[in-house]
């Protein structure tokens, strides 16, 4: 008993004096858990707020069959419990197995809103984990755009990647008591600490703007037969990226193909390299060059043209797109330094800096790589590789008066508390060129549009500017026979540009030439963002008839007539295919115009809250000032095609309903024919 009582001892001593920190922590993981309280991922807005990516809670649920089972005093749930899973949708197969008491636990499929499940939840023999789910809403091309958050929360590709840091948030816990069957009981003394939501991310992507963008590309490819495309916006003003998408074999792509996939753009750069000589003051706009009626032989190369003529000005090479003349021009005006030097100015073979994984830099080689023949392949748009975005940003450099912008995805994000984190303004990177030089620019890209190679872009209403691009693809390190990419790379309005855009499509099969199957692209785009009643566009700003151009300290409005046509004689182009010469259509497009219209007469709310308008009498406008006097007046506008297409003087138009009568803002009204006009 003594040597008994001694051992007794000792052990009571062993465990309770030496050992007692062991003894008490394993208590402690028996009794107690600590549970991670999840924190809900930040929302992902577009630019007008709209919620593009949401976090829903979700439960799976578990039943233990031995504690549903009743026996003595305790109720039988399985009845009741089977019926509630039933209104939930699962399967009578499952419930079944409620019956056999000697499974540990019966996993139930699927997941369940919180609020759906509440009733189960709080019976007996259920446990409940908690998930988060992932919701994106919106076109496919902005989920691609978004990416993903898989079931361990863990970002995929896209925004979510790009910004996981700030949309995760920051975990909480909660220390809770465990009976000895394993249920969690609230610990009285425990502790917690609540979890974080994430931050909120409002994109500069507009919902609206990326239907039409996705509507007009799906179309595009069917309409010619192209194997993919893509098609970016970005607002010069403060290069943030309105609407981007990729297309492959009749699909939105998987991945943002405009920001990740790089090829040769073809003449697409020449407006750039135009620029950069009239800074230096090395050509002249009306300046004539010899184009040898559209074939040139340097070398073992032999250089043509699609529009063949024996010379042509500075102003008409980027109107027709004159290989030949680039060639003449950039083979005596600049070194290899300098191409090199302009071309990484505005942006190529570097990346953009936009927030978003996987974006390709795109290539542009060494001088002292190229060849006899690399200096004039980069002036028409071979020998480098550029991303759709990166020839954004270049033209958005053109329409903002020379400075090159950084493309921006995010617009603003705030804390879970609403406290503004971060707002997107204008980064510049650099100042590319002049507002005089880019002011001439515009005006050839005018041109391009009004009577040149990209006609299929333009408006009835409103000045589009911008030029085409065709290029032989390169596939597996060679250039392939009857493999092309189509481009064409805009702006609009051409005066005082909101939107940037570029269309490229890969491979059409009914025609080769950007002027031809890209230009349409972006005219449906710009159809649709005109007349969205979302105001897409800022319809105020397309009448009021004077151009922006960007300074080194801010923004002048409306230059005088001289620094536009500084240097620049009245007659442009001898050989012109119009009668009036390019810039002397752009100068006078400067102008102010007042037309003769009607003001609209607001008559008054009517029973249903709507609010009526008087149709303004627009008889003798011409169809261009007609249209702005009905949209100022607040009606859309629908212009019959005989109106569109009709030719020489103005011709008479009338509106359908008929002036003076009255209509509710916002409804269509239709320019047609006057009786005793006439169509081609």
């Amino acid at each position: 008993l003594v040597v008994t009582a001694v051992v007794l001892l000792g052990q009571s001593a062993r465990l309770q004096l030496l050992e007692s920190r062991q003894w008490r922590g394993r208590a402690n993981q028996q009794h107690t858990a600590v549970t991670t309280l999840v924190a809900p991922r930040g929302m992902v807005l577009d630019d007008r707020g709209e919620p593009l990516a949401v976090s829903r809670d979700q439960v799976r649920l578990t039943v233990a069959p031995n504690q549903v089972y009743g026996g003595g005093r305790v109720p039988d749930l399985r009845d009741s419990l089977s019926r509630l899973l039933h209104e939930l949708g699962v399967p009578r197969s499952v419930t079944a197995r409620f019956r056999d008491s000697t499974r540990t636990y019966v996993a139930i499929p699927g997941l369940f809103l919180p609020s759906d499940a509440r009733h189960v939840m709080a019976m007996r023999g259920v446990r409940t984990e908690w998930s988060t789910q992932r919701l994106l809403s919106g076109t496919p091309g902005i989920q691609r755009l978004i990416g993903a958050v898989d079931a361990e929360g863990t970002a995929q590709g896209g925004i979510e990647q790009a910004l996981d840091s700030l949309l995760r948030g920051s975990s909480g816990e909660r220390r809770v008591l465990r009976d000895r069957r394993g249920r969690y009981l609230d610990a009285p003394t425990g502790g917690r600490r609540d979890a974080r939501s994430g931050h909120t991310v409002q994109l500069t992507i507009n919902r609206r703007l990326q239907e039409f963008v996705e509507r007009e590309l799906l179309a595009a490819m069917q309409r010619t037969g192209a194997s993919g495309g893509d098609f970016v916006v970005v607002d010069p003003r403060d290069g943030a990226i309105m609407a981007a998408a990729g297309a492959r074999d009749g699909a939105i792509a998987p991945s943002v193909t405009p920001l990740t996939q790089a090829y040769q753009p073809g003449s697409i750069l020449k407006p750039l390299f135009v620029a950069w000589w009239l800074d230096q003051g090395r050509v002249r706009p009306d300046e004539r060059i010899n184009t040898e009626n559209g074939r040139w032989t340097v070398g073992a190369r032999t250089i043509t043209d699609e529009h063949k003529e024996a010379s042509m000005t500075v102003f008409d090479v980027v109107r027709w797109s004159s290989n030949v003349g680039m060639a003449k021009l950039v083979s005596d005006r600049m070194s290899h330094a300098e191409e090199y030097r302009l071309l990484r100015d505005f942006g190529f073979g570097v990346p953009t800096g936009v927030s978003y994984p996987s974006e390709s830099r795109g290539a542009l080689p060494d001088p002292k790589r190229w060849s006899l023949q690399s200096a004039v392949s980069l002036a028409i748009g071979y020998e480098l590789a550029t991303t759709p975005l990166q020839l954004a940003m270049a033209y958005a450099a053109i329409a903002n008066g020379g400075t090159l912008l950084e493309p921006a995805l995010v617009r603003e994000i705030r804390a879970d508390d609403g406290t503004l984190r971060y707002r997107h303004a204008a980064h510049v990177v650099r100042r590319v060129a002049t507002p005089h030089s880019t002011s001439v620019v515009r005006a050839m890209l005018k041109a391009v549009v009004d009577s040149g190679t990209g006609r299929a872009a333009g408006l009835t209403a409103f000045d589009v500017g911008g030029k085409s691009g065709t290029a032989r693809r390169v596939i597996d390190g060679q250039y392939a026979v009857g493999r092309y990419d189509a481009t064409f790379a805009g702006m609009f309005p051409a005066a005082d540009p909101q939107f940037v855009i570029v269309a490229r499509l890969i491979d059409p099969q009914t025609a080769i030439f950007g002027g031809v199957v890209a230009a349409p692209m972006l005219r449906g785009m710009l159809q649709g963002a005109i007349a969205a009643r979302s105001a897409v566009a800022d319809r105020s700003a397309l009448t009021s008839g004077e151009e922006s151009f960007g300074t080194e300290s801010g923004v002048i409005r409306t230059p005088p007539v001289a620094a536009v046509t500084s240097g620049v004689p009245q007659a442009v182009s001898q050989g012109a295919r119009t009668g009036v010469p390019p810039v002397q259509r752009y100068v006078a497009s400067l102008a102010v115009r007042t037309p003769r219209r009607a003001a609209p007469v607001d008559s008054g709310p009517n029973a249903s809250g709507g609010t009526y308008r008087t149709v303004p009498d627009v008889g003798l406008l011409t169809v261009r000032d007609a249209v702005r006097a009905l949209h100022e007046a607040g009606f859309r506008v629908r212009v019959d095609r005989r109106v569109a297409t009709a030719t020489g003087a103005p011709p008479p138009v009338q509106t359908v309903p008929q002036a003076g009568s009255v209509a509710r803002r916002g409804s269509a009204i239709q320019l047609v024919l006057a009786q005793g006009g006439r169509a081609p």
